[in-house]
């Protein structure tokens, strides 16, 4: 299945059973940590204009109906400390959890102020055994940051394409929602990343 296609799809009316619940008391919390200066040590440039992106997602996250909490250039471990005390919070009457990182990065790595932090670190402590309150919800992860060296390849899309919906593909696997009954605590992760792997963000 293609791209557009899963575009065409998304599109058509859901099976209620495939839909989640977004009709709790809350929408839930977004966490948004903007990284503008770094320590001198780790040679890192600022970060211009990263201000503008924070006040336009809290804006947007607002409307939305988030809780937005903002944290600016915060040290490594001060921002495991509040990662940390939000995953071991309830989210028992929230639609879902949503966290953007603005900021560099590199590899399956984050910078805070002063230290680069693994991600699997940061979405590992809201894998279902460890915050079992958004078992079953979504957990959306936007990461703005550079992913490596390499300059993404810009692409054109095609004027004309094949977004036949009543096929799939061999392999994908279709799945009956009302016959599964456990959740692999790795479930209903979103992630976000603003490039490719190994590839270099730049301002525009």
């Amino acid at each position: 299945m293609t791209e557009t296609d899963g575009f065409y799809r998304s599109r058509e009316v859901l099976d209620p059973a495939e839909q989640y619940k977004m009709d709790h008391k809350r929408r839930g919390t977004a966490l948004i940590f903007n990284h503008e200066r770094f320590f001198w040590h780790l040679a890192l440039p600022e970060r211009r204009g990263t201000n503008a992106d924070r006040d336009n997602l809290t804006r947007r996250f607002s409307e939305l109906g988030f809780e937005v909490k903002c944290f600016n250039d915060l040290r490594a471990e001060e921002l495991l400390l509040k990662i940390h005390e939000v995953s071991t919070s309830s989210h028992v009457d929230a639609d879902c959890f949503l966290c953007v990182f603005l900021s560099h990065g590199e590899g399956n790595h984050i910078y805070a102020y002063d230290a680069k932090i693994e991600i699997q670190t940061l979405t590992g402590l809201f894998k279902g055994d460890k915050c079992q309150s958004l078992v079953g919800k979504p957990k959306i992860f936007i990461i703005q940051a550079c992913r490596g060296s390499q300059h993404d390849v810009p692409v054109v899309p095609l004027d004309v394409v094949d977004h036949q919906t009543d096929k799939l593909d061999d392999n994908v696997t279709q799945v009956d929602a009302a016959s599964v009954y456990t959740l692999p605590a790795g479930a209903d992760f979103l992630m976000c990343y603003s490039v490719a792997e190994a590839a270099f963000l730049s301002q525009t």
